[in-house]
């Protein structure tokens, strides 16, 4: 899988488990994003390496409106990519597939209130991935090869595996990575989470999840502020431009 990027203009609200969304803005951006490659896209707030990761995920629904169509181009494997397109091939981090997306708490305050509204728990979301990718693997493989709690299946009342992504915590990163990997995605998609979750997420100890996925032929976008982030685990560094009014860009010689 290959995704072309060229002369990306683009303005955008990405968001965050639906508590947190910022502007951002990317300009004249190209890239073309290969298999088995970490990027570690570095740039100020605001200047385009959410924004990026989000549409790529296809959770911007104004993809093509926003988009100014007539230079700018997003493709997969040759084909001009839409918001199924990317759906189908892409991971949100934190909140797992586009198929099931995040969902807010209140939405579910009980076990009872989950059963009526069929809420998925991270271990009924594992099984449909594995179903619909036509995985060998088992519920239990995901489970221990992500080292989610509940892994030994015997504790399905305490086990976070056998809870919403909204009850998993810190783990929910983690469960996250095992959703997407049981669906076979092909591009996973972190959010902006400095500062307070960056050195969770990049932590030694979740580095190897992370690499994990990259070591199944997918690619990973992780936007950060400054190479130390990511370094020891970027295959390649990309350097976002920070945003710049068309006037003042047009004052610079």
């Amino acid at each position: 899988m290959e995704i072309p990027i060229r002369s990306l203009n683009t303005n955008g609200t990405p968001r965050m488990f639906h508590d947190f969304q910022m502007i951002d803005s990317i300009r004249d951006f190209n890239l073309t994003i290969v298999p088995g490659t970490i990027y570690g896209l570095v740039g100020s707030i605001g200047s385009g390496g959410w924004l990026l990761s989000w549409l790529l995920a296809g959770r911007e629904p104004m993809l093509t409106e926003n988009l100014n169509i007539s230079y700018s181009t997003i493709e997969v494997n040759g084909t001009p990519a839409d918001n199924t397109i990317l759906k189908r091939m892409s991971c949100y981090m934190g909140e797992g597939v586009a198929e099931f997306p995040y969902r807010k708490f209140r939405t579910y305050p009980n076990a009872l209130t989950r059963l009526l509204r069929r809420v998925k728990t991270v271990a009924d979301q594992i099984e449909i991935g594995l179903a619909q990718s036509g995985s060998s693997l088992t519920l239990r493989d995901i489970a221990e090869l992500f080292e989610l709690s509940g892994a030994e299946m015997r504790d399905p009342a305490n086990g976070r595996i056998h809870r919403p992504l909204e009850f998993n915590s810190g783990e929910r990163w983690r469960a996250s990575l095992a959703i997407g990997y049981a669906f076979q995605k092909k591009l996973y998609c972190a959010p902006w989470i400095e500062s307070y979750g960056i050195d969770y997420l990049l932590s030694p100890y979740n580095r190897k999840f992370v690499k994990l996925v990259r070591e199944a032929g997918a690619s990973v976008l992780i936007p950060v502020s400054s190479e130390a982030h990511v370094a020891g685990i970027a295959d390649r560094i990309v350097h976002m431009k920070p945003w710049k009014p068309l006037d003042e860009e047009a004052g610079e010689t």
